[in-house]
C-alpha cells in the first residue's frame, strides 16, 4: 500500500513540473521604434500644460461645478488642434462631450473607437501646500509636466489629437472610420457624457470592431517577480457599488445608554462584514494573465500558476497579502463614511454608514445586498443601494482589436509583456457596450509604482518621455488602422 501511496505521489509531482515546464515562452517582438515618428515633445507638453490649466473639476454634486473651464478646454482643443476640427465633423453633446469622425474610404471595414475623458477629481483643501506645483498651474519642471489631469487622463486625450493633427497634416485619409469621444464626467459615472453618447451610436446602428480607453499601463517593478515591464490591457473592469446601512436605535441623554446603541450595533455589522469578506476566486481575466507570464516567473511560482487546479488555495493566499493582490481576487468590502449623533453627550435614533464594494466578474449588486443580510444575521437593518454597477463584461484577448493594441505597445514599449488585465477601478468604456464586444482599456505610459500612488493624489505628473511615447502610440495605432 505504501508503494502505492508512493507512486501515486511521484507521479503527482512529475505531472506538477512537467506542467509547469512546458509553460511556453511569451514571444516579444522586435520594436520597430526606428520607424517613429519624431515628436515635437516640448510642444505637447506645452499644450498640456494650457489644458492643465483649465481646472475642468467634476463633482458629485453638479450645483458645485464651474462650466467656464469646461467651455475653455472646449475652446482650447479648437485652437490647438486646426487641422482636426477643418478635416473632421464635430458633434457636441451634453454642451461639453464631443465626438468627432474622421471618414475613412472603405465602408465595408468596421469603425474603430477610441475614448478619452476631459474631467478631473478635486484636489483636497487640506492636501493643497504638499503638491510641489499647484495642481492646476501646469508647470513644466524636472523633466515632467505637473497637475492634476496629467495622468488621468488629459494625456491620453490630447494624445490622440496630437497624433490625428499630425497624421491630416500630412495627408492621411484613414480606410476605415475612427471615431473619437471624449466624455466631461467621466469621474461621476459618465451619464451625461459616455452613456449620452453610447446611446448616440446605438440609435445610429453603428457597431465599433473595437474600443480603446484608458485602464492599464506599461508597469515596471509592480510585480517584484518579473524581470520585464508588464503592459497590461484591460479586458474587463470590476463592478462597484456604494450601500448605506443603517441601525434605529433609542436616542435620548447618553447618561443613561442602553445596553446596545445604535452606534455599537452599527459598528459590529461593520467590522463583521470587515471580517466575514466574499470568497477568493481566480476570475478569468486575472488567470488569463498569469497564463500570459508564466514563463517568466521563477519556476517555484510558475509550478502553482500552471497548476492552479491543485494550487488554487496556496495561490490565492499568496496574491491575497497586498491590497492589490487582494483587490484581483475577490469582491472587497471598504467602509468609508459613518453617521450618528450631532453632540457628543446624545444617543443618536439612528445611525448609518457606507460601505464601498468592488465587485468581481461574476457578482452582482443584488449578491452584495444578500450578503450584507447574510452578515448582519439577526439585526435589524435598513439596506439602500446608493449608486451601482455590476461588473462589465469580459472582452475577448483573441480579437483583431486586441492584437492590434498588443502590436502597436511592441513598437512603442521594446521588451515588454503584454497581458490581459482586470481593471480595478470604473471607466467610461463599459458605457458602450451595447456597440461593440471588443472594449480594452490601455493608458501608453511606461509607469513605476511611486507613480501610480500619485493618480488622484497629490504630486500627479507625467514625465516628458512619457507625453512622447503616448503620442507616437496613438500615431501608430491610428496610421495602422
Amino acid at each position: 500500500m505504501g508503494i502505492i501511496i508512493l507512486i501515486g505521489f511521484l507521479g503527482l509531482v512529475t505531472i506538477l513540473c512537467f506542467r509547469a515546464a512546458s509553460v511556453k515562452k511569451s514571444v516579444v517582438p522586435e520594436s520597430t521604434q526606428q520607424d517613429l515618428p519624431e515628436i515635437d515633445v516640448d510642444g505637447v507638453a506645452n499644450r498640456l500644460s494650457q489644458a492643465i490649466q483649465k481646472a475642468t473639476i467634476s463633482h458629485t454634486d453638479s450645483s458645485k461645478i464651474d462650466w467656464k473651464p469646461y467651455q475653455a478646454f472646449i475652446d482650447l482643443l479648437q485652437e490647438n488642434y486646426p487641422a482636426v476640427h477643418q478635416q473632421n465633423k464635430r458633434e457636441i453633446v451634453n454642451e461639453y462631450s464631443l465626438i468627432y469622425h474622421l471618414k475613412g474610404s472603405n465602408s465595408d471595414l468596421k469603425p474603430v473607437l477610441l475614448i478619452a475623458h476631459s474631467d478631473v477629481v478635486p484636489v483636497e483643501k487640506s492636501t493643497a501646500d504638499q503638491w510641489e506645483h499647484p495642481a492646476f498651474d501646469g508647470v513644466i519642471a524636472d523633466g515632467f509636466v505637473w497637475g492634476r489631469g496629467t495622468m488621468d487622463m488629459k494625456i491620453h486625450l490630447l494624445s490622440i489629437l496630437e497624433a490625428v493633427e499630425m497624421l491630416m497634416a500630412n495627408g492621411f485619409k484613414p480606410q476605415r472610420d475612427i471615431y473619437l469621444a471624449f466624455g466631461h464626467d467621466e469621474e461621476t459615472r459618465g451619464e451625461l457624457g459616455a452613456s449620452a453618447m453610447a446611446k448616440i451610436f446605438e440609435e445610429r446602428g453603428i457597431e465599433f470592431d473595437f474600443v480603446l480607453d484608458e485602464g492599464g499601463v506599461v508597469a515596471d517593478g509592480v510585480f517584484p517577480m518579473l524581470k520585464k515591464p508588464m503592459a497590461m490591457v484591460g479586458i474587463a473592469e470590476k463592478g462597484m457599488t456604494s450601500i448605506r446601512i443603517t441601525i434605529k436605535g433609542t436616542g435620548g441623554h447618553a447618561s443613561m445608554p442602553p445596553k446596545n446603541t445604535a452606534v455599537g450595533v452599527l459598528a459590529k455589522v461593520i467590522a463583521d462584514l470587515e471580517k466575514q469578506q466574499f470568497e477568493m476566486r481566480i476570475c478569468g481575466p486575472v488567470k488569463e494573465q498569469f497564463e500570459r507570464i508564466g514563463s517568466e516567473l521563477p519556476f517555484y511560482f510558475r509550478l502553482l500558476t500552471a497548476n492552479l487546479w491543485f494550487f488554487g488555495p496556496l495561490f490565492k493566499r499568496i496574491i491575497a497579502k497586498t491590497p492589490s493582490g487582494n483587490a484581483m481576487l475577490r469582491t472587497t468590502t471598504a467602509a468609508t463614511m459613518i453617521e450618528g449623533s450631532m453632540a457628543h453627550n446624545v444617543l443618536p435614533p439612528m445611525a448609518s454608514a457606507v460601505v464601498n464594494f468592488r465587485l468581481l466578474p461574476g457578482e452582482t449588486v443584488p449578491d452584495v445586498i444578500q450578503h450584507i443580510k447574510n452578515v448582519a444575521g439577526s439585526v435589524n437593518i435598513e439596506i439602500e443601494p446608493m449608486i451601482g454597477d455590476d461588473p462589465s463584461l469580459v472582452s475577448p484577448s483573441d480579437s483583431e482589436g486586441f492584437a492590434r493594441v498588443e502590436s502597436t505597445i511592441h513598437d512603442i514599449f521594446p521588451n515588454v509583456l503584454v497581458t490581459p488585465y482586470l481593471v480595478m477601478g470604473g471607466t467610461d468604456a463599459r458605457r458602450y457596450e451595447t456597440v461593440c464586444p471588443n472594449i480594452y482599456r490601455f493608458s501608453p505610459m511606461l509607469i513605476e509604482q511611486s507613480d501610480l500612488d500619485r493618480i488622484h493624489n497629490v504630486n500627479e505628473r507625467i514625465s516628458l518621455q512619457n507625453i512622447e511615447r503616448s503620442v507616437q502610440f496613438f500615431h501608430r495605432l491610428i496610421s495602422d488602422l
